[in-house]
């Protein structure tokens, strides 16, 4: 059993990269240190308008974060996930009603082979988020409060801010509607993909998470070596994603595609069974899901960047109003009727006449 407290000098250390050749996405790196530079925002944004429409993946680097903080919030992950099952299922989240705070455990029996992952989903330190924990994490409360706190002020908001100069638009347009004390979710994600026989994997077409979406603003993944995340090209391939130890992969998702018209597109990813030299181990993974407020009507942006390119939607996407909440609670109630056997394919319509695509 793991113990409730680690000591303080107790961190995790990476796995070794695979050996294997693999067909890596050219992704482009945002230095987010340059923003406080002198021509620092102006030569970010025209870095965002070469490929932000075609690819919606991309690298953050310049972002404050040492390897020690990273490792240890690797330690607390793998340290949860030690907890016996029956005390991680106390903090079990209530996905049927859409709502991801919490633990959620693998499938297991006839539905193992569509999901094998755990996930500790802990949420913003605001008084409406305050909930149970199990003692690891309370033991830790703090540091962990810090890590996330600084993912939201120190990366999230600066891109925000540069995303809304690249549209033409007030600088805190988006800011002003991911404001952390506000009604809504965000939430630290620690999770185990948790390894497979190849005979296993292999009847599932060797795919661990099925092509998706994300459905919130942007998602922030950590350094983590066990190859298998994979992104879609615009030409509808699938290559793998590297993972620089001092980059943060960020992928833009529903909530910021419908807030920017659908220039700034949600990217289609997937996992996928790690290379032979990495299969037999645990794929730990550190992300963090950044969200708008409750309340924020999905609708875009007027944007003289949208209009000049003739992209300025003159029709909204949805048959009625939609805030992020509703699209959130529904894409996370309808994963969770696929996941438990509920439902035996996965539903096509989201809400209000917006359908989830599936590419696997």
């Amino acid at each position: 059993m793991s113990p409730s407290r680690l000591d303080s000098t107790e961190s995790y250390e990476y796995p070794s990269e695979t050996k294997e050749q693999l067909d890596y996405a050219e992704l482009e790196a945002l230095d987010i240190f340059k923003l406080d530079q002198p021509g620092g925002k102006q030569a970010l944004a025209e870095q965002v308008l070469r490929f932000i429409n075609k690819n919606g993946f991309f690298y953050v680097v310049g972002h404050n974060f040492s390897d020690e903080e990273v490792r240890r919030q690797y330690a607390l992950c793998e340290a949860f996930f030690e907890l016996p099952l029956e005390e991680k299922l106390r903090y079990a989240c209530d996905t049927a009603k859409g709502d991801f705070r919490g633990y959620k455990p693998r499938s297991t029996g006839k539905l193992a082979a569509r999901d094998n992952d755990e996930r500790y989903n802990i949420p913003k330190f605001t008084r409406e988020h305050e909930r149970p924990h199990p003692q690891l994490i309370r033991d830790h409360w703090d540091e962990i409060k810090d890590f996330s706190l600084k993912i939201h002020n120190d990366v999230l908001l600066p891109l925000l801010r540069l995303f809304a100069y690249v549209l033409e638009i007030d600088e805190d347009y988006l800011v002003d509607r991911h404001r952390y004390e506000a009604e809504g979710l965000e939430y630290l994600r620690y999770m185990k993909y948790h390894p497979r026989a190849a005979a296993a994997d292999a009847q599932g077409g060797n795919i661990w998470a099925k092509g998706h979406t994300d459905y919130n603003t942007l998602t922030f993944l950590f350094h983590q070596p066990v190859a298998g995340l994979q992104v879609q090209t615009p030409e509808g391939r699938w290559k793998h994603v590297r993972s620089p130890r001092d980059a943060i992969i960020v992928n833009i998702a529903d909530a910021l595609e419908f807030l920017s018209g659908g220039y700034l597109k949600s990217t289609v990813h997937r996992v996928v069974r790690p290379p032979a030299d990495q299969a037999g181990r645990p794929r730990l993974s550190l992300i963090y899901f950044a969200r708008p407020e409750a309340n924020i009507l999905l609708k875009p942006v007027s944007s003289p960047l949208l209009r000049r390119l003739g992209l300025q939607a003159e029709t909204e996407q949805f048959s009625h109003d939609v805030t992020a909440e509703e699209w959130a609670r529904a894409r996370i109630a309808k994963d969770h009727r696929f996941r438990t056997g509920m439902v035996d394919r996965r539903e096509k319509e989201i809400i209000a006449g917006v359908d989830q695509k599936y590419y696997d």
